[in-house]
């Protein structure tokens, strides 16, 4: 309690500690509007929903994300497409729009830059593309309601993509310098034969889980100076053949300890470096087959590499 004198005017020491409690007051409520605006003010929530329609026969979507992370997942509903996201107006703009052409419907999700992030907030984007970005983040859903054709394509950050129980006829996914795990992590395959699963890789990194569960006829693969990993949990239960480019990066393909028909081909260079499981044998110009090979085999795995000066793995799990 402040001491007052005689006069009842405050005694100087009782005065002080009056401006210091008044002092921290205010210096907290400063810090609280200032909390307040890092988390709210600069930041925009978004949702954007495709409702289902009779007339829909396919859906193509189309994503394109500058930054960020985005993780997309599977789930019971009635909305073929369903977005929530959270980014930084300032510096991402998201633009999302729909159209039917006859029976088929045409998303897409742009997260536009808008070319205002300092350039030190961009090279941690670069350099920490496995971190979560809190502030620019997206959840797509899906459902198995109708078929999809996916082009997926992200500049730098996160993704994550589980495409468990859903059907998908088509598959494409780039990454520019950004960090994508994609596969079926809940273990449910894709409900229908896809045609062809393409993957491109630039700086950043892929990593595909249990390709084998996407029931993929065609798989093709290109690396610049990125990684790619595909991972096999079990042997497919259709043959599949495999185009794989690889410049100055690096492929790894997992195998499961159980025997798969396999059939690899590779196209010589001087700047060749291939490791290959134990087993193999020629069977003609850089042709080599494992010991379950048969020509008719109904889950064979053909592999052709064109591998310039980075290298290719195959290993066991």
């Amino acid at each position: 309690m402040p001491k007052i004198n005689n006069t009842g005017i405050l005694q100087p020491y009782s005065l002080l500690l009056v401006f210091k409690s008044m002092y921290r007051v205010l210096l907290l409520a400063i810090v609280s509007i200032g909390i307040a605006d890092l988390n709210v003010w600069g930041q925009t929530k978004s949702h954007f929903v495709v409702q289902d329609d009779s007339a829909c026969e396919k859906i193509n979507f189309y994503l394109k994300a500058s930054s960020g992370t985005c993780e997309i997942r599977t789930r019971n509903g009635e909305t073929p497409i369903n977005i929530m996201g959270l980014c930084e107006e300032e510096y991402i703009t998201p633009e999302f729009g729909q159209q039917m052409e006859g029976n088929v419907l045409n998303a897409w999700l742009n997260l536009n830059d808008s070319g205002k992030e300092g350039f030190t907030s961009k090279m941690y984007k670069i350099f920490g593309r496995k971190s979560t970005d809190t502030k620019n983040y997206w959840n797509i859903y899906f459902t198995n309601l109708k078929p999809y054709t996916l082009d997926l394509n992200y500049g730098v950050g996160k993704a994550y993509i589980d495409l468990s129980n859903i059907a998908v006829e088509n598959l494409k996914i780039s990454s520019g310098n950004a960090h994508v795990k994609v596969g079926y992590h809940s273990r449910k395959e894709n409900l229908i034969e896809m045609d062809t699963f393409m993957v491109n890789v630039d700086m950043g990194d892929i990593e595909i889980d249990r390709l084998n569960m996407a029931r993929a006829r065609t798989v093709i693969a290109e690396v610049g100076f990125g990684t790619l990993t595909m991972n096999f949990d079990q042997s497919p239960a259709m043959a599949s053949e495999i185009w794989a480019k690889v410049g100055a990066g690096s492929l790894t393909i997992n195998l499961p300890l159980e025997e798969i028909p396999m059939m690899i081909r590779i196209k010589e260079t001087s700047f060749r470096k291939l490791k290959m499981p134990s087993g193999f044998t020629s069977i003609g110009a850089s042709t080599y087959v494992n010991p379950s090979y048969k020509e008719d085999s109904p889950n064979l795995l053909t592999f052709n590499i064109d591998l310039s000066m980075g290298n290719v793995v195959f290993a066991k799990n």
